[in-house]
């Protein structure tokens, strides 16, 4: 990896704008945007993830959205670059998705409902996000200094990307996709990275996530984990500062903001699916795993936590 280390220092030492921070540690995604902000001069932060390729004319968009009003959180257009041939797939405006998110809290991509597409008369117009996938964003140093930046809690990756969506919306700002800027993405088919051993890195960044952010709706996302909250560290500061910017709840936030995600609760009925014929031992359970998706549910021995049950 010698091109990251001198001749990284040389080919960029005539640009006086560029700044190369080493952080003296491993220290993960969301820790090292953190150290980017921290050494930032500007009054706009730009985040790209490194797998990325910018189009002409990417940047201006994204700004002017952001000097209309500073508490605007904006994203691009996400284009497609294939992993293995590097082919740029351009997304047409009229067929981009806004971001939402399960009760698993996995980020995912969904239409534009129609009660936001009534508001537009064109397609050209930004577009209301409920999240963001969060690798390609642009905000307002201040408004994200004000809103607590990340939680730094948050280890390596993963969650940082909805805590920030909902406490855009949540504690005064909008979240908006613009389809006049468009950056091309690598999604790799597997993560490249390392992650650290006995600790479950995803799991204990969305707890507190959860438990800050999510109110009494946490238990929805408690029941897929089967209720083991394991070690998630201390989230005073982070409850605290909820207060202080005196955010809206959750329930305003899926009200007003994501309507169209379905809320469990308003279910008829939820819980297992026992089958009494084996002396109601077993129970009705679905594959876990990503490619098992669409397979049919089978019979499994109950263990009362919930998740695939």
């Amino acid at each position: 990896m010698d091109h990251l280390k001198q001749q990284l220092v040389d080919y960029w030492r005539n640009e006086p704008k560029v700044k190369i921070v080493r952080a003296p540690k491993r220290e993960g995604l969301i820790r090292a945007r953190l150290l980017g902000a921290r050494h930032s001069t500007a009054p706009v932060l730009t985040y790209l993830d490194s797998h990325c390729e910018c189009t002409t004319g990417w940047l201006e968009p994204l700004l002017d959205r952001i000097a209309r009003d500073s508490t605007t959180v904006v994203c691009p257009v996400i284009d497609v670059i294939d992993d293995t041939t590097l082919e740029y797939h351009w997304r047409d405006s009229s067929g981009v998705n806004v971001g939402g998110f399960d009760w698993n809290l996995q980020f995912n991509w969904h239409a534009v409902p129609d009660r936001e597409k009534k508001k537009h008369q064109n397609s050209a117009e930004p577009v209301w996000s409920p999240t963001m996938a969060g690798g390609l964003f642009s905000i307002d140093k201040k408004f994200f200094e004000r809103l607590g930046t990340y939680d730094s809690g948050f280890d390596i990756w993963g969650g940082e990307n909805l805590e920030l969506s909902f406490k855009t919306w949540m504690c005064g700002g909008t979240l908006e996709i613009v389809p006049c800027s468009h950056v091309g993405h690598i999604f790799r088919k597997r993560s490249p990275y390392k992650w650290r051993s006995g600790v479950n890195v995803l799991r204990r960044n969305s707890v507190r996530l959860a438990e800050v952010w999510l109110d009494d709706y946490a238990k929805y996302y408690y029941q897929r984990i089967g209720n083991d909250k394991g070690d998630f560290g201390d989230i005073g500061s982070r409850r605290d500062l909820r207060k202080k910017l005196r955010c809206k709840s959750f329930k305003w936030y899926l009200d007003n903001i994501y309507p169209e995600l379905f809320v469990p609760g308003d279910a008829v009925a939820n819980g297992e699916f026992r089958n009494m014929g084996y002396g109601a031992k077993t129970c009705l359970d679905s594959p876990a795993r990503k490619s098992d998706l669409h397979k049919p549910v089978g019979l499994y021995p109950c263990h009362r936590q919930g998740g695939n049950q």
